[in-house]
């Protein structure tokens, strides 16, 4: 079975760098080119953006992560809970 991964994305801390939506198809910048969207991302209670994905979807989305100046993109192993990125 192929490990799953949580991409965990607070937007309200983006500053519209852009870098993510430029190294990843899963990020987009909004027309208004202030914040960037995770696209399929569903917001948790927390005001958190969150997304699941597979293994194959890990290397994009990591790239994005590390790009961010800010920081706001982080990715957890789903079976540990444990910050990968």
């Amino acid at each position: 079975m192929p490990k799953k991964y949580k991409v965990v994305y607070d937007r309200e801390g983006c500053i519209g760098f852009g870098g993510c939506a430029a190294a990843s198809p899963f990020w987009e910048m909004v027309e208004d080119g202030k914040k960037a969207d995770l696209l399929g991302a569903k917001k948790n209670k927390a005001g958190f953006y969150e997304l699941i994905i597979d293994e194959k979807d890990f290397s994009k989305n990591k790239d994005a992560a590390e790009i961010c100046p800010v920081k706001v993109i982080k990715i957890f192993d789903l079976e540990t809970g444990e910050q990968v990125v």
